[in-house]
């Protein structure tokens, strides 16, 4: 009886799963289809998937260079101005870090 249950349950995960996979399969049809005549919809959305990518901190991101090219980011120099602001923090967080470092060893 025990495996009866849970043989139950696992059928009623795999539906709750297979169900969900179906609407999320519907969901990305009606966006391809809001993309497919909005070029610059579309490009924005690649620019936003690149960018919260980057966001991570120590995350790297790989992108084709047909996106490269695409995006007109200008291949390796245009990633990294892409990136700039994010970089532009993390450098501040770190000296931040090392600023205070350095007052607790002063203090000690």
């Amino acid at each position: 009886m025990s495996k009866e249950a849970q043989a139950e349950r696992e059928r009623q995960a795999r539906i709750i799963l297979g169900t969900a996979e179906t609407e999320i399969a519907e969901k990305f049809s009606q966006a391809s289809q809001e993309y497919l005549n909005n070029p610059t919809a579309l490009h924005l959305r690649a620019m936003n998937m690149v960018f919260e990518g980057l966001r991570s901190k120590g995350s790297m991101v790989i992108v084709p260079s047909s996106a490269v090219d695409s995006m007109n980011l200008g291949a390796l120099g245009g990633l990294t101005a892409f990136a700039a602001p994010h970089l532009a923090e993390a450098q501040k967080e770190e000296e931040s870090e090392e600023t205070d470092t350095s007052e607790q060893e002063e203090k000690a």
